[in-house]
This record gives C-alpha cells, sequence and structure tokens, in this order.
C-alpha cells in the first residue's frame, strides 16, 4: 500500500487514519505476525475487552508512550474512566503493567462494585 504523510494524516489505499493512530499501530503490531487494526483497537478499549487481541492490547498500554495512549483515546472518543478500566481489565487478564501510564489511570479507574 502506498501511503502519504500529511501533517496531521496517513493516508493509505484502504483508508486514512491519524498520525497518532500509525504510530501507535506501529508500535502495538510491530513484534506480531497478525495486525489489529485501528477499529478492533477503539473497540478492545472501549468495552475493555481483549476478545482476540490480548497482546496487542497489552502492547498498548505497555509499549506505547503514556501521551500516545491518552491521544488515541481522546481521538477515538474514548473517556480517561474507560481508558482506565481497560487499562486494569488488561493488567488483571494478561500481568502486564506500565507504572508511568498506571499512576496517572489508578485514579480514574471505577471503583469495583
Amino acid at each position: 500500500m502506498v501511503r502519504a504523510i500529511t501533517k496531521t494524516h496517513i493516508i493509505g489505499a484502504a483508508e486514512g487514519f491519524s498520525a497518532v493512530d500509525g504510530l501507535v499501530l506501529a508500535t502495538v503490531n510491530a513484534p506480531y505476525k497478525r495486525d489489529i487494526s485501528v477499529a478492533a483497537l477503539r473497540e478492545c478499549i472501549a468495552k475493555a475487552k481483549l476478545d482476540d487481541w490480548p497482546v496487542h492490547v497489552a502492547t498498548f498500554f505497555t509499549d506505547v508512550e503514556p501521551f500516545l495512549v491518552f491521544q488515541f483515546a481522546s481521538a477515538h472518543g474514548i473517556s480517561k474512566s474507560k481508558l482506565a478500566k481497560a487499562y486494569m481489565a488488561t493488567k488483571a487478564a494478561t500481568g502486564e503493567y506500565n507504572p508511568d501510564l498506571e499512576s496517572e489511570l489508578v485514579s480514574l479507574a471505577p471503583s469495583p462494585r
């Protein structure tokens, strides 16, 4: 696929997505043979479910820079409290964690009922 980088978007033959999306996907997909899409990653985070993507979602929370995690979430309509819930669910399911991100998110997670 041929891609053109503009000031705010990377435009590919199949879809246009933001530069943040491009950086996030490059980081999340790099170590794996199977690639997650922006839509699938967004859905996993919004629903706080790993579905078929546990390593990709864990990589999002552990290997993506915290400021990009927040920018990705904001750009895709994911609130900070939903982001915190997804982080905690991912941590519980995989054991993977990010102390830098966690320090910003833990106070935002809803209390378990």
